[in-house]
């Protein structure tokens, strides 16, 4: 099973600087978030979330993956649908999930990467990698 975050999580407010490797750490981020932008010039936080815990561990239902956000499952299948075929007002979706019968759960449903969900994980990671070795 995937890592789970404590959400929600609090900031704590100090006066000291970022160190260089928080720095590279933030950049390395940044870098790994420029394919969504290729994908759709304004991508919401939660679809961007949504889309990683899947490549991450793909195959869980909408339950699994809304439990490790701190989510409702309502709300995850409103992500889904988002990053999935349709978008919840009906218009296209991103097309880089698909929800399928799962395997070993009865009326249960899994939710996998597309071929399109690939090749962006593929970037994400790939962008990562060359960030960190920068």
């Amino acid at each position: 099973m995937g890592r789970t975050f404590p959400l929600p999580f609090t900031l704590m407010t100090t006066n000291t600087q970022l160190n260089a490797s928080e720095k590279m750490a933030i950049q390395v981020v940044l870098s790994a978030l420029k394919p969504f932008s290729k994908l759709r010039r304004s991508m919401p936080l939660p679809f961007a979330t949504t889309f990683l815990l899947v490549a991450v561990d793909e195959g869980r239902t909408v339950s699994s993956y809304a439990h490790q956000l701190g989510i409702t499952r309502f709300m995850m299948s409103r992500y889904i649908r988002n990053v999935g075929e349709h978008a919840r007002n009906g218009g296209p979706g991103l097309g880089l999930v698909a929800v399928k019968p799962h395997p070993t759960v009865a009326n249960g449903l899994q939710v996998c990467l597309t071929a399109k969900g690939r090749s962006l994980a593929k970037a994400i990671f790939q962008q990562m990698r060359n960030a960190q070795s920068a």
